[in-house]
């Protein structure tokens, strides 16, 4: 018998992903998926305030940084948590920046005590990284090391789940690792017999992903959120496929490094252009295209 379809929403849809871990009412998720995820490093977390999530720099000149969401545990431990559909240029080096910036943020301004609170970027991730191409993997954890592979501090991570690379026999899950990932990659194809097999908190967690039980506006709002997503992965395939093939045409036509690099930046330029065309918004083109806000601003005018 074929599958009931469109019971449970779409969790990787910005809408969805912050009614399950970004609110309140249903923080509990949020809790019970770090401790799967990130507790081994970092202790039991037991309870979680969620913090503003726009943070600017030291001082004025400084670029801001808008995470999805932000939170401190019981033990004032910093967590971002980072929802990301669409891979982009350089997303490494962004999870660096607001690591960086949520490390900032947490200490005291114009002192000298460099004692940071411990800060842990999460990042789940519909894609695969660049640097760890043909991994095969779908969980990563990443610490400050020496050359001997000695970790210098604790207090600093970058953990990196990938949905894309998930299988049930991967070999670096827990129990509770597999539950999740299956659970969030799964969860759009589930019907009520596959709610009756689930753990009591994810039978919580469908409950308030049912759509039948969204009112009129959420709805709404669910429905744009899917058309977005939709329209983001593939206005991103498209424009990329095209400006960058522009792009380095020209860059091995100049024959040399800095043209491939001009190259390069053309097609991120290429690329934001068309996305505007599309009607995405500004922070929806500076995630797909890795330029900053400012150089996004700039085109559109």
């Amino acid at each position: 018998m074929a599958k009931n379809k469109n019971i449970f929403q779409i969790p990787t849809t910005d809408f969805t992903f912050k009614k399950i871990f970004g609110t309140e009412a249903n923080k509990r998720f949020l809790i019970d998926f770090l401790n799967s995820f990130v507790s081994k490093y970092t202790g039991i977390i037991t309870d979680v305030t969620y913090l503003p999530t726009e943070q600017y720099g030291l001082n004025d000149t400084e670029r801001r940084a808008v995470f999805d969401l932000l939170c401190v545990d019981q033990n004032q431990q910093n967590f971002i948590i980072e929802m990301q559909r669409a891979n982009q240029p350089d997303f490494a080096e962004r999870s660096i920046f607001y690591l960086s910036r949520a490390i900032s943020a947490s200490m005291e301004k114009g002192g000298y005590d460099y004692h940071i609170l411990p800060s842990y970027s999460v990042n789940l991730l519909d894609f695969e990284l660049p640097e760890y191409k043909n991994s095969g993997e779908c969980f990563q954890v990443l610490f400050l090391k020496d050359q001997e592979n000695r970790i210098l501090t604790t207090k600093v991570a970058i953990f990196y789940i990938k949905l894309r690379n998930f299988a049930a026999e991967s070999p670096e899950l827990t129990e509770g690792m597999r539950n999740w990932l299956d659970l969030l990659k799964n969860m759009p194809k589930m019907d009520d017999s596959d709610y009756e097999r689930q753990k009591p908190l994810f039978r919580e967690l469908l409950d308030v992903c049912r759509i039948s039980k969204l009112n009129t506006m959420e709805k709404e709002n669910y429905r744009k959120s899917v058309l977005e997503y939709e329209d983001v992965q593939r206005a991103v395939s498209y424009a990329k496929e095209l400006a960058f093939e522009d792009g380095i045409k020209k860059g091995r036509e100049e024959g040399r490094e800095e043209g491939r690099e001009e190259g390069r930046e053309e097609a991120l330029v290429n690329t934001a252009k068309k996305l505007l065309t599309m009607g995405l918004s500004i922070e929806d083109i500076v995630k797909a295209t890795g330029l900053n806000e400012d150089q996004v601003r700039e085109i559109a005018s």
